[in-house]
């Protein structure tokens, strides 16, 4: 198979569907409206410094998901974390991390594949059984035999509106905001636990980033996620007030002494968590040959992500034999 397929967005979902077409001969084109890939598996640099700023852990329930793990841990880009925390580390599934951070979980998906990043998709279009796909910048690219959209549903849902048998479903789906604070402090902090999670109202997750495997022990480094409620109350507030806002919660929360960070960053994933599912792994159009994937499709987990690209992949595969 040599079609051309393009697939938009180099999250998890999107790489994992261009792993599967690439590997059954396509030539596969991925475009990626951020800078760098990974979407939500991402690690992002403040300066020098590394975050783990979206997806904080993977687990591996399903086999295939494990699989994989097993691949990546093998390989060096994913290790076991243990963190200390308040039920003494024994999580009901073991987790586990990129290293050196968690966008080398994707590093090995994108091999092999031509990523376009800081390529913002406008609008696709479909004419003379092929598809065409415009940019913020105007530019064209095409034609391309099937469009794969691996991007949050409301967004996927603006590209695909006029496919009904794609958007309709798509319209089900509901996904909630989250603020994320990214934080360095020069010392440690003499800490009990790496992970406190559900703290209050306010702060949903609060992680040492650098107690993960493969992390620089100099100072202390920490994400905290806002909960649900108070990131959709405070969508549209300026980041620098989010994050004073944040650290004065998390300060009160565990009791720390008066300090300031040396660095203080709060970004939005104004899709970052998943409130109602499609309930189908994907959804894929044969006569219109577009379809869609992401970890909304099952759930909320990494690993609905992987099985839903996988998933879409082996769709196409199977509709160009």
């Amino acid at each position: 198979m040599t079609k051309r397929i393009a697939v938009i967005g180099a999250g998890l979902a999107g790489l994992a569907c261009a792993r599967v077409l690439r590997r059954a001969g396509a030539y596969v084109e991925i475009f990626e409206q951020d800078r760098i890939i990974g979407g939500r598996m991402a690690t992002t640099r403040v300066g020098v410094v590394p975050y783990d700023h979206g997806a904080q852990y993977l687990t591996a329930r399903s086999a295939q998901f494990r699989v994989f793990i097993d691949e990546l841990c093998h390989a060096g880009y994913a290790a076991p974390w243990k963190p200390n925390t308040s039920s003494g580390g024994g999580q009901m599934n073991p987790w586990y991390v990129g290293t050196p951070g968690m966008s080398s979980i994707v590093r090995p998906l994108a091999e092999s594949v031509r990523i376009h990043t800081s390529r913002r998709v406008h609008t696709i279009e479909r004419s003379d059984e092929a598809w065409h796909i415009w940019f913020d910048d105007q530019s064209v690219m095409g034609p391309f035999a099937v469009v794969a959209v691996a991007v949050p549903a409301p967004q996927a849902l603006l590209l695909l509106g006029r496919v009904e048998e794609v958007s309709e479903p798509l319209a089900r789906v509901r996904m909630s905001p989250c603020w994320s604070l990214m934080v360095r402090l020069d010392q440690h902090m003499q800490l009990d636990q790496d992970v406190f999670s559900d703290m209050s109202d306010v702060i949903r997750w609060i992680a040492r980033n650098n107690a993960k495997p493969g992390r620089s022990l100099k100072g202390e480094t920490m994400v905290i996620h806002a909960s649900p409620q108070w990131s959709r109350e405070t969508e549209d507030a300026e980041p620098e007030a989010v994050a004073e806002e944040l650290w004065s919660e998390v300060c009160h929360i565990l009791a720390l002494p008066p300090v300031r960070p040396s660095q203080m960053t709060a970004h939005l994933w104004r899709y970052g968590l998943v409130e109602q599912s499609l309930g189908e792994t994907f959804i894929y159009s044969s006569q219109q040959r577009v379809g869609v994937a992401g970890d909304w499709c099952l759930g909320r987990l990494s690993e609905h992500a992987y099985e839903s690209g996988s998933a879409l992949g082996r769709a196409i595969v199977a509709s160009l034999d």
